[in-house]
């Protein structure tokens, strides 16, 4: 075999390899789910307004499994095998009724965010992110 023949030869197992770990690793929605909390907590909750901040990470904590499935309603994921595409769109008009909206409408917070996120290697990395204010 021809020098040449060996190194195309090692080329392709190792793209096989790394395909294959990647296939293996691509985390599952319900990874994302608890990366999501995870986020919440450590992002969302600072900029919670009126001294709630601090019970924020709290709340999230012991409503987790409602959190979870406003998050599994609000995500699409497409799922390319080697990695995941998850895009969100969290929107407190959602879970606020619609009596309280003047009051939402006047905390300086966002009402809403857009994410964008990709799955690979067992990780999660949100790669866009945007405010909004309704």
């Amino acid at each position: 075999m021809k020098s040449g023949q060996w190194i195309t030869g090692i080329i392709v197992l190792l793209g096989v390899g790394i395909g294959g770990l990647m296939v293996a690793t691509n985390p599952e929605p319900n990874a994302f789910e608890a990366f999501a909390i995870d986020q919440m907590k450590s992002e969302l909750c600072p900029q919670v307004p009126l001294g709630l901040a601090k019970q924020c990470p709290q709340l999230v904590e012991e409503n987790q499994e409602q959190v979870k499935a406003f998050i599994r309603g609000n995500t699409q994921r497409q799922n390319y095998w080697l990695f995941s595409y998850y895009q969100t769109q969290l929107s407190l008009r959602s879970v606020v009724p619609d009596s309280m909206s003047p009051v939402l409408s006047a905390l300086p917070i966002p009402t809403g965010y857009d994410l964008e996120t990709i799955g690979v290697l067992g990780q999660f990395y949100v790669y866009r992110t945007e405010s909004k204010r309704f």
